[in-house]
C-alpha cells in the first residue's frame, strides 16, 4: 500500500502541476514566497558558515535547513531516524550505500523514483545521466533511479603519497625510485632537520590523510592493489577482468613488512592511525611533513614560509608526486577512474516529500549542478578567491594578503557540504595571473602514473537482495579484521610473521571465499 501510495503521489506532479500555487518549472527563483527543506548530510562546521547555500537561497528562493554532524555520529543518528521515522527530506554525503538504497528505494520505497521528475524538472541532471554509463549505473534492477548522481573530473589515480621538494634538495637527496630509496629519503628527513626550523627532532617523514589513507594502495609497489578506499569491493581488485581479494597475498605481506620497519625506525607519523583531519593538517601547516597521501598538497600545504627563496623556486609545487616504486618488476597502482568518476548514492529524496516539495527540490538540485554554481562550491563565490573567465574557464585571485580568518572562511571545507552531489568535469582553472592554459597538476600526474594503472572496477547493482545482505555481513568483518590487523603490524602491536597464518585461517572463517563468490556474481551480472 505504501508503495502504491507514493507512486500515485509522485505521478501527480505531472498531473496536477498547476496546483503548485508560485511554484516555476523553469527559471529562477523558484518559488515566488519563501520556500524551505531539510537535509541531512555529514559535514563539519556549521549551517550558517556554508556560504554557497545563501547564494543559491537568493538564486531561488529556497532554504534549506541543514543538519550537520561528523560521519560516524550523523550514521548513529540516521540510524535512529530511520527506524523512528523522523527523518529528513533529503539525506546525502556518505550516510548511504548501495544496500540502503536497495532496502530502502527498491525495496522499502523510503526513497522516491526520480528519473521522471529529472526528466521533467531538471535537464542539468539529466545532462548527467546522458554521459555513456551514468544512467545504467544509477538505474536499480525495478527500472528506477533513487539517487542523484554526483559526477565529478577526477584524475585516474586520486589519493597518492606527496613528497616536499625543498626537504629533497636540503637533504642532498633524489627523487626515490624504490622503496629502499624512499627508506634512505626518510631517514635523511627524520635526521637533518628537513624543515630548516632548527629543531632536528619534529620532522614527520611520512603521514597520511587519516580520511582517506588506504595504505594498502601502496602494495602494489609490489605488484597488488589492495586499496581499501571508497570502493564496493575494499581489498579487491580486478586482474584481466577477474576479481580477486589481495590482502592475503604474498606481495601485500611484503608491503606490510616495509611500513612495519619504517615505523620501526620513527619514520612514519606515530599518529597515523589515530589522528583526526584537522590534526593532520595543522601539522602539515607546520612544515613538518617530508611525505604525506593526499588528494593535492593543498589540503595540507600553504604557501608557509612563502618568502623563503626555497619555497618561491617551488611555489604551490613544492610537494609533488612521489613516483611508483619499483618494489617488484611490476608495480601497479590503484585506478580510481578513466577520468570522470561517478558516485551514486549522495543524495535521496524521502518520502516525507509531497509532490510539491519533491518538485521544488529537484529543481534546487538542477539548479546547483550549472558550471557556475557547481564551481563556485568548490572554490568559493565569484570575486573572491576566483573569477569567471568564459565557459568552464575561470581564474583564481590573489589571495596573498587574505588573513588566516579570510582563509578558514573561505576555505573548501567550510564553503560547502562537500560530500553533496554536483557536476564538474572539464574546468580549467587558471593560476592567479595566468592568462594561458597549461597542463594541470592532475594531467600530470595522470601521465606519471597512468602506465602503472590498473583495471577499474565497474559500478553495479547486485539484482540478488540475498546476496547483497550477505556481502555486507561478510565485508565487514573481513574489512574491520584486515584494517585492524595492518594498523597492529605496521605500528609494531603484533608481529606479521608470526601472525600470517592464523591471519589467513581467520580471513577464511570470515566467509573470504564465499565473499568472492558473491562478488563473482555481481559483476557477472553486469557483463
Amino acid at each position: 500500500m505504501k508503495k502504491l501510495a507514493l507512486v500515485m503521489a509522485v505521478l501527480m506532479i505531472f498531473t496536477c502541476t498547476s496546483a503548485l500555487a508560485d511554484f516555476h518549472e523553469t527559471n529562477l527563483p523558484i518559488t515566488d514566497e519563501k520556500y524551505e527543506f531539510s537535509m541531512m548530510i555529514d559535514d563539519s562546521g556549521y549551517p550558517e558558515d556554508k556560504i554557497i547555500y545563501n547564494m543559491l537561497e537568493e538564486q531561488t528562493n529556497v532554504h534549506v535547513n541543514l543538519n550537520l554532524a561528523p560521519y560516524a555520529l550523523q550514521v548513529e543518528k540516521l540510524g535512529i531516524a530511520l527506524n523512528t521515522g523522523d527523518y529528513a527530506d533529503v539525506i546525502a554525503g556518505w550516510l548511504l550505500g548501495t544496500k540502503d538504497i536497495i532496502d530502502l528505494g527498491m525495496g522499502d520505497q523510503t526513497f522516491l523514483p526520480l528519473e521522471d521528475l529529472i526528466a521533467k524538472y531538471a535537464p542539468n541532471i539529466e545532462e548527467v545521466l546522458n554521459i555513456p554509463g551514468v544512467r545504467e549505473s544509477m538505474t536499480l534492477p525495478d527500472g528506477h533511479i533513487y539517487c542523484i548522481p554526483y559526477v565529478v573530473g577526477e584524475p585516474e589515480a586520486t589519493f597518492k603519497p606527496y613528497i616536499n621538494q625543498v626537504w629533497l634538495e636540503r637533504v642532498g637527496m633524489e627523487m626515490p625510485t624504490t622503496p629502499e630509496e624512499l627508506k634512505a629519503v626518510l631517514i635523511a628527513f627524520r635526521d637533518q632537520d628537513a624543515n630548516g626550523n632548527g629543531d632536528p627532532s619534529d620532522e614527520i617523514p611520512f603521514s597520511g590523510d587519516p580520511n582517506n589513507l588506504s595504505l594498502g594502495m601502496l602494495a602494489g609497489w609490489w605488484g597488488v592493489d589492495a586499496n581499501s578506499g571508497n570502493s564496493d569491493y575494499p581489498y579487491f581488485a580486478l586482474v584481466d577482468g577477474k576479481i580477486q581479494f589481495n590482502a592475503n597475498k604474498p606481495e601485500y605481506k611484503q608491503f606490510i613488512e616495509f611500513f612495519a620497519d619504517l615505523y620501526k625506525e620513527k619514520l612514519i607519523d606515530p599518529e597515523i592511525f589515530t589522528q583526526d583531519l584537522e590534526t593532520w593538517k595543522a601539522k602539515g601547516k607546520q612544515d613538518l611533513y617530508g611525505v604525506s597521501i593526499a588528494y593535492g598538497p593543498g589540503d595540507y600545504f600553504e604557501n608557509f614560509n612563502k618568502g623563503t627563496e626555497e619555497y618561491a623556486k617551488y611555489g604551490e609545487n613544492a610537494f609533488t608526486y612521489l613516483p611508483v616504486l619499483k618494489g617488484c618488476e611490476n608495480p601497479i597502482y590503484h585506478r580510481n577512474s578513466y577520468g570522470v568518476t561517478l558516485f551514486r548514492t549522495q543524495a535521496v529524496i524521502t518520502d516525507k516529500c509531497d509532490e510539491e516539495k519533491a518538485a521544488i527540490i529537484i529543481r534546487w538540485f538542477d539548479n546547483l549542478y550549472t558550471n557556475d554554481n557547481s564551481r563556485q562550491s568548490v572554490s568559493g563565490p565569484f570575486g573572491i578567491k576566483i573569477e569567471k573567465l568564459g565557459e568552464h574557464l575561470y581564474r583564481e585571485l590573489d589571495t596573498s594578503n587574505f588573513t588566516d580568518e579570510r582563509n578558514e572562511k573561505y576555505g573548501w571545507a567550510n564553503i560547502f557540504t562537500q560530500s553533496l552531489c554536483r557536476y564538474y568535469h572539464d574546468d580549467v582553472v587558471l593560476g592567479a595571473g595566468k592568462t594561458e592554459v597549461e597542463k594541470s597538476f592532475n594531467d600530470i600526474g595522470d601521465e606519471l602514473y597512468g602506465p602503472y594503472l590498473n583495471e577499474h572496477f565497474p559500478a553495479v547493482w547486485s539484482t540478488n537482495e540475498e546476496d547483497g545482505n550477505r556481502a555486507s555481513i561478510l565485508a565487514t568483518d573481513i574489512n574491520t579484521y584486515v584494517k585492524s590487523k595492518m594498523a597492529q603490524w605496521i605500528s609494531g602491536e603484533a608481529n606479521v610473521d608470526e601472525e600470517w597464518d592464523a591471519y589467513l585461517a581467520q580471513l577464511d572463517a570470515y566467509g573470504l571465499e564465499e565473499l568472492t563468490e558473491i562478488h563473482r556474481r555481481a559483476l557477472g551480472e553486469a557483463q
